[in-house]
């Protein structure tokens, strides 16, 4: 999750993949999907290049309430909501190799973050 978050303040944008296990760990982390929903759609809104956009409202909104997706299993916190872990990043890609290209990013400082960015 902590490379995803530097990823997206650096950067500005998530792969489909990360922001759905990004805001699948907001909703694990509070206390309820509501608190969950509003924490995932304020960070996207301050980092990401489509805060503010119908398309990041709905990443959020597909990870975090099920949006577009079928009814899974039901388990504690998730409900019927899909469920990801880091045991599925690993199957799916090389999670070592994303976290050190994100410790990269952030090593080469804030000169290509989007947060140092000003608007003029």
């Amino acid at each position: 999750w902590n490379a995803a978050q530097l990823e997206l303040v650096q950067r500005g944008k998530l792969h489909g993949y990360m922001r759905m296990y990004w805001a699948k760990k907001i909703l694990e982390w509070t206390a309820t999907p509501e608190e969950g929903l509003a924490t995932a759609i304020y960070l996207n809104d301050k980092y990401s290049l489509d805060g503010r956009d119908p398309s990041g409202y709905v990443g959020c909104m597909w990870a975090i309430c099920g949006v577009h997706d079928r009814a899974w299993t039901s388990r504690p916190v998730f409900g019927k909501i899909r469920y990801m872990n880091y045991n599925g990043c690993k199957r799916k890609f090389d999670v070592g190799g994303y976290i050190a290209k994100n410790r990269r990013i952030q090593a080469s400082g804030p000169q290509g973050s989007v947060a140092s960015k000003k608007i003029k």
